[in-house]
């Protein structure tokens, strides 16, 4: 083999070491955004389950209600979320990235409010 072989060789070697994985279309949510959304949609969830508990009945509906608002506040709709959230979930690397970055956020939202709390 000659240089030329070798060095051909190993550039496709580095090519191919790259994630595909990691790659995000560009009709998915991008990962910041589908972060804040993610957080957004926990904190909707345990509120209507805090506010709701006793009713069961109207657990589904204001959960519901306040998805809605949530991707209200965000400008994305509910097909753009499942789809990008789909995405993320059949990519298992995404999806790490993605729910360890919701939990360092909501790590920083915690010490956040200890410090106004003090």
């Amino acid at each position: 083999m000659t240089y030329k072989h070798v060095f051909i060789f190993l550039i496709s070697i580095l090519f191919s070491c790259t994630s595909a994985d990691r790659y995000i279309p560009s009709d998915v949510i991008p990962l910041n955004d589908m972060k804040l959304i993610v957080w957004d949609m926990m904190q909707a969830e345990e509120f209507a389950r805090l506010k709701h508990n006793k009713d069961s009945n109207l657990l589904y509906p204001k959960t519901s209600e306040m998805f809605q608002q949530v991707m209200r506040i965000r400008k994305t709709d509910k097909e753009n979320f499942y789809k990008s959230f789909t995405y993320y979930q059949s990519h298992p690397i995404l999806n790490k990235i993605l729910f360890d970055s919701v939990s360092a956020y909501a790590s920083r939202q915690r010490q956040l409010l200890y410090k106004k709390i003090q």
